[in-house]
């Protein structure tokens, strides 16, 4: 029995250690959950998303390895790939790490930090 119990234990080591939720473009990316046109990693985990406010009217939260360096920074592959689902950066708008993107007639707004980011999607009353 306590081999049984050994095996398993060593098993779901091994199995926890393979989901890291590390960055890699390669990997691929997912719809938002908030938004179906905007890209997430796909290996992307997501956690309980901050509340919404009047200018935010959708938001989540997402734990990934790697997403964010001490600065916010955001790896240069993932704003590529944003770009190619059609999203526009608001250059104009950014304040540190936080990224704001325009499609159609939304605004989503991209929190990076080290290893976490948020994906809100603002309600109409925003004015950058």
């Amino acid at each position: 029995m306590k081999r049984w119990a050994g095996m398993l234990l060593v098993f779901g080591v091994l199995l926890l250690s393979g989901c890291s939720y590390t960055f890699a473009n390669e990997d691929g990316y997912r719809m938002a959950v908030i938004n179906e046109g905007f890209p997430i990693p796909k290996n992307a985990y997501e956690l309980k998303p901050e509340d919404c406010t009047t200018e935010i009217a959708k938001s989540a939260k997402y734990k990934m390895n790697g997403i964010g360096d001490e600065e916010g920074t955001p790896p240069a592959e993932y704003l590529e790939e944003i770009e190619k689902w059609g999203w526009t950066e608001l250059a104009d708008a950014r304040v540190g790490n936080v990224h704001y993107f325009k499609k159609n007639d939304k605004i989503i707004s991209l929190i990076i930090q080290q290893d976490v980011f948020d994906v809100f999607e603002m309600s109409d009353e925003i004015s950058l």
